[in-house]
């Protein structure tokens, strides 16, 4: 069993953080295949990240992502926009037992490594690969207590190198916040597009107008407030937790790999409360339809909008409304 505790930068261009303050990822893995450590990771994280506290100039910040993206990434500290990853992994635990002289004899042994690798994915520093052996007479049958022992010898060696190495590492200027373009839409918005598609003589101004009757999408990337959709944004490329909220819809919620260009097309559900209202989002679309051609007649806007294809529209299969 592996897992995988991370804590992330997700994008300079958010944090604020001054420029010569360097900017570390930290992620503990497992892979020893002993499932009782899986516990330990979290205790290992906080030295990591308590070590490199005490260097200054060193910055950690946390945010949850999905640990399983980066199991295929060769690039980890880029991919969360960050100056430099540091990287520990349990690579093997497991006891030896043998009768001395009567007592049973338990050698307990634990193989560690930690690396840290840079924004151009080159390995900058580390520690050799840590082994450690722990004998116990009579052991108890929870190996817990005498695993925490030896995490606690790594621990305070891996303390003193990060001490000793951390300040002469470079800031590589590869981890400078380079911003790429994206979209994102959601299944409701197709339908704000189909009414904005049927409008003839508006301005900019009065489109922006009508969307906000029928109203957006909520776009939140890293816990921050970024726009409605549709719309498009800019981010650090890599990963990054994006947050969808709409009226009457469930919250999405996902980790993703932005890049260049990309088109998130985000399905939404109908939340309890809106299928309690609607009942199906046919009804929801064709609800949006009438009051957006309300409030284009309003402002003198020609609307001509065909609903037909539309399920549980309650009436005409159309909606016209004109207006010189």
């Amino acid at each position: 069993m592996k897992k995988i505790l991370t804590l992330l930068l997700a994008g300079a261009a958010l944090c604020g953080f001054s420029a010569d303050v360097k900017k570390i990822a930290v992620f503990v893995q497992n892979k020893s295949g002993e499932p009782a450590l899986d516990a330990q990771t979290d205790g290992i994280r906080e030295r990591i990240v308590a070590a490199f506290a005490e260097v200054e100039g060193f910055q950690v910040v946390d945010a949850t992502l999905a640990a399983d993206a980066f199991k295929t990434s060769p690039n980890i500290a880029k991919a969360v926009g960050c100056d430099y990853a540091a990287v520990a992994t349990i690579l093997r635990a497991g006891a030896t037992r043998r009768n001395v002289n009567g007592r049973l004899n338990t050698v307990f042994s634990l193989r560690m490594a930690f690396k840290v690798v840079d924004a151009n994915g080159a390995s900058v520093d580390g520690m050799p690969t840590w082994t450690q052996k722990f004998p116990v007479l009579d052991a108890e049958a929870d190996a817990t207590e005498y695993y925490d022992t030896l995490l606690d010898q790594w621990e305070s060696d891996m303390t003193v190198a990060v001490a000793t190495k951390a300040p002469r590492w470079r800031n590589p200027t590869a981890a400078a916040a380079t911003l790429v373009s994206f979209h994102v839409q959601t299944s409701i918005d197709r339908t704000i597009s189909e009414l904005e598609s049927q409008t003839r003589g508006t301005s900019g101004e009065q489109l922006q107008e009508l969307r906000k009757v029928v109203g957006g999408a909520s776009v939140e990337l890293d816990g921050v407030v970024i726009g409605s959709a549709p719309g498009d944004f800019q981010a650090t490329p890599g990963l990054h937790k994006i947050r969808i909220v709409r009226t009457w819809m469930d919250p999405y919620e996902a980790t993703v790999n932005i890049q260049n260009g990309m088109n998130l097309d985000i399905a939404l559900e109908m939340s309890d409360a809106g299928v309690k209202k609607w009942g199906t989002v046919e009804a929801l679309r064709a609800d949006l339809a009438r009051r957006y051609a309300e409030a284009a007649a309003e402002r003198n806007v020609k609307v001509n909008i065909d609903t037909s294809k539309w399920r549980d529209v309650g009436g005409s299969s159309a909606i016209k409304i004109e207006r010189q």
